[in-house]
């Protein structure tokens, strides 16, 4: 009978080890929780929950705004989602912690930022007329350029056509975006020490609005007046003396953006085709650039198309109008011949 007593604790005192060594191996995932911009001031009352891990139990932040999340199943190491954290008047500012998930860890303290909502409206509103001020004066600034250059005939009417529609396009682009990244800015935590939150918020704070706008969107934009500047110096179609000099190129300069420059000089030649009696020479000569591109890249059809295309505007210019280009029709004779 004492043997059976002795075996009885024995088993039971072995269960509460086991109890507490289970107990024991719970992850726990220590927080903390700041408000934006406040040079790391702490917030508490902030209900913290993950509904979609059953062994989490809510909790929330202290008085100098700790909490604890107790997982009873998940390790070191999971990937945890859905995470929520709410206080009346307040918003999630890193919102890829809510959005993303996190990899629990017993190391490091999980921070969410929070800011009151009124300053993240107000906010957001300031940064919406930056960047809408900023877009306005950017196309402003495009379409007094395309005037002068419209004015001084250095830009002809399909020309001018082409490059203000992409200015009205860009416009349109930008205010489809600019609720976007004004919610964007107005989320960005100045207590952060990373290079690149210091870079954003010098942008910020210097209105730089498409220099803020690149940083967010994680790629460089070449506005449209850039774009126009830029092709123009590639392929120059303004001063006629100099294009008949240099339609027949053999090559040409391989621009940082060729796929959008062939574009270009395609809806060029459609427009130009349509108007041969006051912009023969530079359709002439956009076909000519596009012959000499798709031939370096060994595109053989497209590049006989468009040295055609050009030596039959090259003959018409020649007959019609009387302009001396010989040297161009044998041009782009050879290079059909080729």
């Amino acid at each position: 009978m004492n043997r059976s007593i002795h075996f009885l604790l024995c088993s039971l005192i072995m269960l509460a080890f086991l109890h507490c060594g289970k107990a024991s191996a719970q992850m726990v995932q220590y927080g903390k929780v700041v408000e934006m911009n406040s040079k790391g001031k702490t917030l508490s009352g902030v209900s913290v929950t993950v509904p979609s891990a059953h062994d989490c139990h809510p909790t929330s932040s202290d008085a100098f705004g700790v909490f604890r999340l107790s997982f009873g199943e998940h390790q070191n190491g999971d990937v945890i989602h859905g995470l929520r954290a709410k206080k009346y008047g307040y918003e999630v500012v890193n919102i890829h912690v809510t959005r993303d998930g996190w990899t629990l860890t017993d190391r490091d303290t999980l921070r969410i930022v929070m800011a009151p909502s009124a300053k993240i409206n107000e906010a957001r509103m300031l940064y919406y007329d930056l960047l809408e001020t900023a877009c306005v004066s950017r196309y402003d600034a495009t379409i007094r350029v395309l005037d002068e250059n419209y004015a001084s005939h250095r830009l002809s009417l399909p020309e001018y056509q082409y490059w203000k529609l992409e200015a009205e396009n860009e416009l349109q682009r930008a205010y489809q975006t600019m609720d976007d990244y004004a919610y964007a800015f107005a989320r960005v935590n100045e207590d952060d020490t990373d290079a690149t939150t210091k870079e954003l918020v010098s942008k910020l704070r210097s209105n730089d609005m498409e220099g803020a706008m690149a940083m967010v969107s994680g790629q460089p934009y070449e506005t449209v007046l850039q774009a126009y500047t830029d092709f123009n110096a590639v392929y120059p179609l303004e001063d006629p003396e100099e294009m008949m000099a240099k339609a027949g190129l053999d090559s040409i300069p391989t621009s940082d953006s060729l796929y959008a420059d062939i574009m270009v000089l395609q809806t060029y030649a459609n427009l130009f085709e349509s108007d041969f009696a006051t912009s023969g020479a530079k359709y002439a000569k956009s076909c000519a650039y596009l012959g000499v591109i798709y031939k370096e890249r060994g595109w053989v059809e497209a590049s006989k198309k468009y040295f055609t295309k050009a030596l039959r505007m090259y003959e018409m210019l020649n007959l019609i109008e009387g302009i001396e280009v010989q040297d161009k029709i044998e041009k782009m004779k050879q290079q059909l011949e080729k």
